[in-house]
């Protein structure tokens, strides 16, 4: 029995995916940059919750006690946020000791007004951060008829579809036939002669 898919996947399991498409960063940079792939962050919700580390002077407890919270009897809380493009173009691009600053993250692939919320104060998330759900990866090969075959697998899938090649394959069908046909008729003759008394 196989485990059901996750909900989203880290990049470098999208570039895993892709990979005979030749997909990598840059590729994905790109998409972000023209808006053709859907970025997200897990943004985690803790609630009440405390923190150690440890510094050159010893060790640091942070706790963070969340004393009144207003929310409707239907409030779901959602873990994925959806990105602008520019946003996660921006996360994207930073380097390894960097973190990109986005004060609207949006609880919805649209990404409008109405499901957009606000922080005073940005969250920072690095490349590592980013996801995409299994909806925005679903649709975008759909979309883009992404290759998830290997090479020549896939050259020989797509040279079979091509309607240029139509013409070669009916001549290739009707070699093939003919050889089968007089195979068949060769064996039958042969078969025969060694039956007969």
């Amino acid at each position: 029995m196989s485990l059901p898919e996750k909900e989203f996947f880290a990049l470098d399991e999208i570039i895993d995916r892709w990979r005979f498409a030749r997909c990598d960063r840059a590729t994905l940079l790109d998409y972000a940059r023209r808006d053709l792939l859907i970025f997200s962050v897990y943004l985690r919700e803790l609630g009440s919750h405390q923190r150690v580390r440890e510094t050159e002077d010893g060790i640091v407890t942070t706790t963070t006690t969340t004393t009144f919270s207003f929310r409707s009897s239907d409030y779901e809380w959602h873990s994925i946020r959806y990105l602008k493009a520019e946003d996660a173009r921006r996360i994207l691009e930073c380097r390894d000791n960097e973190r990109a600053g986005v004060s609207v993250l949006y609880s919805s692939p649209s990404r409008d007004k109405a499901s957009g919320t606000g922080y005073l104060q940005a969250h920072y998330f690095t490349p590592s951060d980013l996801v995409v759900t299994k909806a925005e990866r679903d649709r975008f090969e759909r979309e883009h008829n992404v290759n998830l075959v290997s090479g020549r697998l896939a050259n020989a899938w797509r040279w079979l579809c091509d309607a240029t090649n139509q013409k070669a394959l009916a001549v290739i069908g009707s070699v093939l036939t003919a050889l089968a046909v007089g195979g068949w008729t060769v064996y039958s003759a042969l078969a025969t002669k060694v039956l007969s008394p």
